[in-house]
């Protein structure tokens, strides 16, 4: 009651006194009025007086980092941050992990404190925190990505230096201001390193370092908006490590196929598709005559069928599938690509593309039209 009417005396809270009252409410316990506090406190992260905050009782901490009135992930996550710190000195380890790395706090769910007690408040705050660390980092990244650029992450298992210096130097060529290497027989690149770009383009010609993993990244990457292309002999049927696995084989608009070639073939729109998905012609602009070089190597691939976001744009010339996409969707906001030819120009390898051809045209295009980030 005495709290009942010490609040009663404040018909506007502001962030000069919450700090107090919230004190006094979480010392009698007054719930009702301690509720009231809160969004005060959540929505004036940056104003309040920080050394007052660090005293409040954990469960006004916690109310606080999880209320919907949070203005200010920043300043709320270095509050619990700090309070973590000074109250729960154990979790200094969990705590540096989360600020160079983010992802999940390191708690076993099944050995949890008991619910209620401080011990329980420390972990829920901590989980809390990563929640927030993690949107921080994902601001973050897609910060970089809304630069006044065009950045391509290169990911191949090729062993061959000058053929991956070959595509690297064409997409350069072409308008995009970075482009990086990540040897994938080596390593997979993490899904940090690629939302910092706008799409990334895979081929093996080796077998991948985890190819369950890493298409399960690329998938991941994807529903965040990342552009996704893949090449020969990624998406080979025979199986083996030089195969993409992993959860990006539901997002493919093709079948996986075997190797083929041996006769030269070239490039054939699908106009008929092109007319009936005008907003797909951005991926063949420009692109007027291309050869897929005196072996033209490529797999066997079937379009999607019954699925209307996958098309096939081109064929090659014997009329398998060379250009297809999988147009965005409500859950995964990237879309994902397969060009049927090796990426590499026949400026390094007699089974590259023609390089007197548009290749490195349509290469450009179809990272461009799949990533969601606006570029330049």
């Amino acid at each position: 009651t005495t709290i009942k009417n010490m609040l009663a005396l404040f018909p506007i809270i502001n962030h000069a006194n919450v700090c107090d009252l919230l004190m006094q409410c979480g010392k009698h316990g007054a719930e009702p009025e301690l509720e009231r506090c809160v969004p005060i406190l959540a929505a004036h992260t940056p104003d309040v007086d920080r050394d007052k905050a660090l005293l409040l009782p954990r469960k006004v901490i916690l109310s606080v980092l999880r209320h919907e009135a949070l203005s200010d992930i920043d300043h709320a996550y270095a509050l619990g941050r700090d309070f973590l710190l000074k109250e729960s000195p154990g979790l200094a380890m969990a705590i540096a992990k989360m600020d160079k790395h983010g992802g999940q706090a390191p708690v076993d769910r099944n050995k949890r404190p008991r619910i209620g007690t401080e011990d329980w408040y420390a972990v829920e705050i901590l989980d809390t925190l990563f929640l927030i660390r993690n949107k921080i980092k994902k601001r973050e990244m897609e910060s970089s990505r809304s630069l006044p650029s065009f950045r391509i992450l290169i990911i191949c298992a090729e062993l061959f230096e000058d053929y991956r210096m070959d595509v690297r130097e064409k997409l350069m060529r072409s308008g995009c201001t970075q482009v990086e290497i990540v040897l994938a027989h080596q390593r997979n690149p993490s899904l940090e390193q690629l939302l910092t770009f706008h799409s990334v383009l895979v081929w093996s010609n080796a077998d991948f370092h985890d190819p369950n993993s890493l298409g399960d990244i690329l998938a991941d990457a994807a529903d965040e908006g990342t552009g996704v292309v893949l090449c020969p002999y990624a998406l080979n049927a025979a199986g083996g490590g030089g195969s993409i696995g992993g959860r990006i084989l539901q997002y493919l608009p093709c079948s996986l196929g075997f190797i083929e070639g041996g006769e030269e073939l070239t490039l054939i729109h699908n106009k008929h598709q092109l007319q009936e998905h005008p907003e797909c012609q951005p991926l063949v602009d420009g692109v007027k005559e291309l050869s897929g070089g005196r072996e033209s190597m490529h797999m066997t691939v079937e379009q999607v069928i019954g699925n209307d976001h996958c098309l096939c744009v081109s064929k090659w010339s014997n009329n398998v599938p060379a250009v297809l996409i999988n147009l965005p969707d409500k859950r995964r906001l990237g879309g994902v690509a397969v060009w049927n030819c090796r990426p590499g120009s026949s400026d390094v390898s007699d089974h590259g593309w023609l390089s007197k051809g548009q290749g490195q045209r349509l290469l450009f295009n179809m990272l461009k039209f799949t990533t969601a980030t606006k570029s330049e």
